[in-house]
């Protein structure tokens, strides 16, 4: 039981005088808090920051490199998910970066990291930045887009759709 009397707390949904906080209450709490930050002016003043703290973050000052950062951290996560080989690291990508200034997004006319072969995985020497609707057009076998073996639900034999067939069925 994750509580002391029962599985909800005595106040849960309580708000105001309900949940006891009467003036003379608040005040005292509110005398406490100011004592507590008094005492440790370093430890509260981080809890009481807002908005953007450039100075903390792991790229620098910098936002487009922060946001490219966090670009390269979902598509390395994607990969990940998706059980492909990862091996570009960050400088590398910082690298490709500096090659093709450019807007990066998910619009037609933007710049995205595409594999040269989408058999093998994520590498340095595989990849290559292209505009989207040109990564989108290229050519494929057949009219699927070439993905690397087992990947997928079809590719596994699986069935997910009702009164449909498998591998098996003919």
């Amino acid at each position: 039981m994750p509580f002391k009397h029962g599985n909800q707390p005595w106040n849960k949904g309580l708000r105001g005088l309900e949940a006891g906080w009467t003036p003379e209450r608040r005040q005292w709490a509110a005398d406490q808090q100011r004592e507590r930050i008094r005492l440790n002016p370093d430890k509260y003043a981080v809890m009481s920051r807002s908005g953007p703290q450039p100075h903390t973050w792991m790229t620098g000052p910098d936002p487009e490199i922060k946001q490219h950062r966090l670009r390269w951290s979902r598509a390395k996560a994607q990969a990940r998910f998706w059980s492909q080989e990862w091996t570009i690291l960050w400088e590398d990508y910082l690298d490709l970066l500096k090659t093709a200034p450019g807007e990066w997004s998910r619009d037609a006319n933007a710049l995205n990291l595409t594999r040269v072969d989408t058999r093998k995985g994520w590498h340095i020497w595989n990849v290559r930045l292209m505009r989207r609707m040109d990564a989108m057009r290229r050519p494929t076998a057949g009219k699927q887009r070439i993905r690397p073996a087992g990947q997928g639900a079809k590719a596994r034999g699986e069935n997910w759709r009702r009164g449909g067939h498998n591998r098996d069925d003919t």
